[in-house]
Formats: structure tokens, sequence, C-alpha cells
């Protein structure tokens, strides 16, 4: 089977070109990486916290700036570390709640972007309630929560979020004019008969809004509230250490202007660091996400969109603890074909991997679930087969990532890739399709056009056979899919397009050290809060357990913001 189209998420970011700053203009998935603080230097209180853990280099605080270097002081009773969603709604939040407030932000003023694609996933805020989303009772969205995180999130600081997260997104959108909040999207809404809240016994929720085209004014509010009362924010400015007591606590932290020169910023009540992921820094990727690391190899690539993992080095640095779960948007898992351009999206339909042959339960729970059987599968192709019933199949699937967003025009683009392929012959959409998707009115045609041939050719038919038996019984016997979710491929063209096995492609890890319920970091050994610094966005961890599964699109800007809210909140509030 040569020649296979590589439709994956993996080969959208590496053959895209796309970093940091291109995943800002191709926006996302709601995935909220924030500015980097490019730590070079720790104080000696700062960088004297021991470790049981093997030795790396990015464990290894560097030496103490002197303080005859320091050119400049500035107190406050909280720094923000880092302006993105989540550092920016800590900065206005702090600001409001009375505080004197400093940001520092890696980059520049005239640079200063906030990646992801402003998708905010939350539940009962006043916004849902007046476009007619119902409700979420908050007791089972936490219960789901931690089915997903496999009880492995703090429960405490996921209950905050599920009953803070409707008001923080008013909050978040509150510069908006009318006509603007009513230009608002919301995913998968409004809903028709297809949609059911649980499938497999897990549940997705409406309540993805889509706030991209207003993203840049919601931010710039949220920091010119926070100007407005008063605070300063130290632009072209990453932070190079935090500084302790001899106690242990964490004092402030000392940046590094443009010109060269240290500031060095006193904060009384509490240092935030909202500074983004380390999925960017092989070193610490390849040695904390294991779980891709032991499929990938030690010869592998980890490609992502992400960051350094500076803010993760500064907590650690200070005596912090690592989240035991380390999580990330993909890269241990594998479905046909992973990737943005995916003309199904979530739906459950058929899975045939490389030697013709169905391996798993197509709609267990969610995409991120179902697809981490793919991750184990023979390296090669893997189809994904259906028929002239797709728009049925599409709207039976769940209201999640990867999802056709198709009550806001996510399908109409399907019939005429659709009518292309059946045009195409063996030849399928087109090379200048992506994937190319193929058309036949029998089953060893379409397999062929895969490039199914031989043994594979027939297990593949034979796969299908099977499947549609186990659709007319509505029992899948041999992998349990749900009823609702059985789609037979019986009624021509049958469709299939296929995708390149690939692992290590994501977007951004989503964990870092552990925080409690108010964002406070974790100490190593004694697990109790470090007073004086806390963590928001992705250089936190606590929240998701073991991979980026959530029950609505959207869930990490969602949280950065919330989070980056009550923390500040929460600081501002410390005597």
């Amino acid at each position: 089977m040569e020649d296979t189209q590589k439709c994956t998420r993996r080969n959208f970011l590496k053959g895209a070109g796309i970093g940091a700053a291109g995943l800002a203009a191709a926006g996302m998935f709601g995935c909220a990486p924030s500015a980097p603080a490019t730590s070079d230097s720790s104080d000696s209180a700062a960088g004297t916290a021991g470790s049981s853990a093997p030795a790396s280099s990015w464990r290894t605080a560097p030496e103490p700036i002197a303080e005859d270097s320091i050119a400049e002081t500035a107190d406050c009773d909280v720094l923000v570390i880092g302006l993105s969603f989540s550092g920016c709604a800590a900065f206005r939040a702090a600001a409001e709640a009375g505080a004197k407030v400093i940001a520092m932000e890696a980059h520049p003023e005239d640079n200063h972007t906030c990646l992801g694609m402003g998708h905010f996933g939350h539940i009962n805020s006043e916004f849902l309630r007046e476009r007619g989303v119902n409700g979420v009772d908050p007791i089972e969205f936490l219960n789901n929560w931690q089915l997903r995180a496999a009880n492995r999130s703090n429960a405490a600081l996921a209950r905050k979020f599920t009953n803070t997260c409707g008001e923080a997104f008013d909050w978040y959108i509150d510069c908006l004019t009318q006509e603007e909040r009513d230009a608002l999207e919301i995913q998968f809404y409004p809903t028709d008969e297809s949609y059911t809240t649980f499938k497999n016994g897990l549940g997705t929720y409406i309540g993805t809004a889509s706030t991209m085209p207003v993203q840049e004014k919601i931010l710039g509010n949220l920091l010119q509230v926070g100007l407005d009362a008063g605070a300063q924010i130290y632009w072209g400015c990453p932070a190079q250490q935090l500084t302790t007591d001899a106690d242990g606590a964490v004092t402030g932290a000392i940046g590094q202007k443009e010109d060269g020169s240290y500031v060095k910023v006193a904060a009384s009540k509490g240092v935030i660091v909202a500074a983004g992921d380390y999925s960017g820094n092989q070193e610490m990727a390849k040695e904390l996400l294991s779980q891709i690391t032991n499929m990938i190899g030690d010869d592998g690539e980890i490609i992502s969109s992400g960051y350094q993992g500076d803010g993760l080095k500064l907590c650690y640095w200070a005596g912090g603890q690592l989240d035991p779960y380390q999580s990330s948007m993909g890269g241990d898992y594998y479905y046909p074909c992973d990737s943005p351009m995916d003309p199904l999206g979530s739906a459950a339909s058929l899975w045939i991997n490389a030697d013709g042959k169905r391996y798993c339960n197509e709609g267990f729970g969610f995409m991120e679930w179902a697809a981490y059987a793919g991750a184990l599968q023979p390296q090669g192709p893997v189809a994904n087969v259906f028929d002239s019933n797709y728009e049925a199949l599409i709207k039976a699937q769940p209201a999640c990532h990867m999802g056709i967003d198709y009550p806001n025009g996510g399908m109409d683009g399907l019939p005429a890739l659709l009518e292309a392929a059946v045009a195409g012959g063996a030849e399928g959409s087109g090379a200048d399709t992506n994937p190319v998707v193929y058309a036949a009115d029998d089953y060893a045609t379409l397999g062929g056009y895969l490039g199914y041939e031989g043994e594979t050719l027939d297990n593949f038919v034979a796969s299908i056979e099977r499947y549609n038996e186990l659709c007319a019984t509505g029992l899948d016997e041999d992998f349990g899919k749900e009823k609702s979710l059985m789609f037979a491929v019986n009624q021509p063209p049958y469709y299939a397009y296929k995708g390149e096995k690939s692992l290590g492609g994501m977007l951004c890890n989503t964990s870092g050290v552990a925080i409690d319920e108010n964002g406070q970091v974790l100490a190593r050994e004694t697990f109790r809060p470090i007073p004086g610094l806390f963590a928001a966005g992705n250089t936190a961890g606590s929240r998701f357990g073991i991979q980026y599964t959530t029950a609505l699109c959207g869930v990490s800007i969602a949280f950065a913001v919330t989070q980056g809210k009550f923390t500040a909140e929460y600081v501002a509030s410390l005597a």
C-alpha cells in the first residue's frame, strides 16, 4: 500500500510549518499556550530545591543573579508572569479586586500574541441562557469530568471550574456590544433530534462559544481594565528567576528587560506564573510525556506548536511538584485521519487498519479515547469507510473535539468533495484535496483504490460485511459500539479515505506543576502549598488527568481564563 495520503495532525503541523506564530493565524482547537518566559537564571533560594528525580539539564537551576546586577526594583501585591489567556484574566481580576498588580511579559507590546482559536467551552452562563441553551447539572458535569480524567485531576479544582466558568465567560465578554454578542456562534447549536448528551456513558455538552472574531478586543479589554485600575506591565521582560525567602516562600521575581538590564519585583501576596507549556522543548517533552516517548522511541520527534517550558522551570526550581499525570493535546493516539481537514470529524464510522481489519469501538465515549486503539495498530495506513448516508452518521457524533459543526455550516463543503471522489475513480477527489477521498459501488473496488490487495483486500471486504451484519442486529458483539452510532455501509456509492499512522504530533501539552483548588503550587515531597507561588494556564497541571479529553470543545482556553480569574481573586484577598 504505497503512496499513502498522510493526513495526520503531525504532518499538518510539520508540513505547514506551523509553530507558535503560525498557530495564532490557523486558530486551532482552542489550545491556549502562553507567552514564553525564557528562564535562564534563578536566585539561590529558588534554585536549591532538591529532587529525587533523574537528573535532566532543565531541572538544574542556573546560577543566581547577583544583587548588584539589579538595575531597577518595584513592588506590588500580585505579580503575573505571562500575558496570554490565563495571565490576562489574572491581570484584570487582581486589579479589579483592589490589588496593586505588575505583570512581566516576554514579548514586546507591539508583538504580543495570544495563541488559540478563541473557543470558550463552558456551562451555565447568562450568555448561554439568553441563547436558549439548556443548563447543565454541575454535579453531573463534575463526575463526567472526573471519569474522563480517570479521577486523576484535582476534583476540588475541577469543581471550582464547573461552578464558576459560566460567570467567568460573562465577565470575559462584558466589553462586547449586543451586536457582537449576538454574532457569537455556539458550536453544534442549535441541536436537532440527533443530539444526545450521553453516548457510551460519557457526556458531551453544548456550550462552546466561538469568540475568535472578537478575541483581540476581549483580550485587549482584560489588559485595559487592569491598566485603568493602576496595574503596570513590563513588556519584553521575560522572568528569569523567582525570588524566595529563607523559608522557601516565593517573594517575587527578577525579569530581564529588552536592554539587558534586570528588574526585581517584590510581590507581597503572591506570584502567578502563567507562562505556557513545554511541548516545544524536546528534552522536557520527551522526558515528561512518557506515554508518547514510549511509542515513538528515543529517536522519534515530538512535533508541537508549544513553548519551551520556562514557566514550569521557574516553578520547579522553586520546589514545585510536577503533576504526575502529564497530559497533552494529542501525540499518543491515532485515527484516520487525525487532522483538522478530516471530512467526517468525530463521526463513529468504520475504521480499518493496514491489515484490512476493523480494530476497535470507533465511538467509544469521544474521539480521543476511541483513537487510543489506533496507536497500537500495525504501522501503515488506516482507512475510514462510510456510505451515502453520511449526513445521519455525522449528526450522530458527540459534540466534541474534531466534530463537524454542521449547524454552523461545517458540512457544507462535503457534498462537492464526495462528488469529486465519484468522478475521479481511481484518482479519487484529486491530489489537491487532503485527504483524498475515494468512491466506488462495490467494496473490492474501493479497497483497491485505497491500496489494499491480496489477503488485506479480502480482509477489507470481509470487515465491511461483518460490520454490516452487526449493524443489522444493533449489537456490536465484536467491540461494543453503541447502537445509535452504528451505521451500516450499504448505500452506494461507498466512500473511504486513509491516513498514515503517525504518532508524536500534538498541539501543546496541558499539564505542568501540581496545584490546589486555588491554583497554589504544591511542594515536592510535602505536597503542601508553597507560600506565594501560583500557576495558571498550561504551566499548571491537576486539570485533565492523562489526556486533554473534555466534555466540550474549548475548555483549554475556558479553564485558563476561569482559573486565571479565580486564582487572582484569591491571591488579591490574602492578607
